[in-house]
């Protein structure tokens, strides 16, 4: 039986862990077989005991160590972007684009967990705290498009209907 706080790695249909591996905090038991899980990026999802086994601290902080590792390497390519945009537009600070890079990439993320999520369990079984974050996604990702649009008008600004 699973209790409050439990580290878990999630498993594919197979039984085996997903491959790069996705771990999670129990956030809280409804019953013998479901459990609601808290995910690194501070999303919730409803999932059964058969989906995930436990795994200890030391195991949980070492996979999410290289999952943040993982992102860090994304954030040297878009440093490169910014000395082109910055170079391009020295009215702008280049902490402000740096800034404005981050929120996108929050923002992208969050939408593909959405979508993720809603391929695994239906929409009518998102939390009501992530379709908030995705709401907050969809708004953000249309004014950090419009920022980079302004800079670069090769950069599409999306339209969600």
């Amino acid at each position: 039986m699973y209790k409050k706080g439990d580290k878990v790695i999630i498993l594919d249909y197979s039984g085996k862990p997903l491959d790069p591996p996705v771990v999670a905090e129990i956030e809280e038991v409804y019953g013998e077989d479901r459990v609601r899980l808290l995910l690194p990026d501070h999303a919730c999802c409803m999932e059964f005991v058969d989906r995930f086994e436990k795994i200890d601290d030391e195991k949980y902080e070492e996979i999410l160590h290289s999952v943040r590792k993982r992102e860090k390497a994304l954030a040297v390519d878009l440093q490169l972007d910014i000395r082109k945009f910055a170079s391009k537009h020295p009215r702008r600070r280049k902490d402000e684009i740096f800034n404005v890079f981050n929120q996108d990439k929050h923002y992208v993320s969050v939408l593909n967990a959405y979508a993720g999520r809603c391929q695994m369990y239906g929409e009518e079984n998102i939390s009501e705290r992530f379709l908030y974050e995705y709401k907050d996604a969809l708004a953000g990702i249309i004014r950090t498009r419009t920022f980079f649009h302004e800079l670069d008008e090769s950069i599409p600004v999306p339209t969600f209907n």
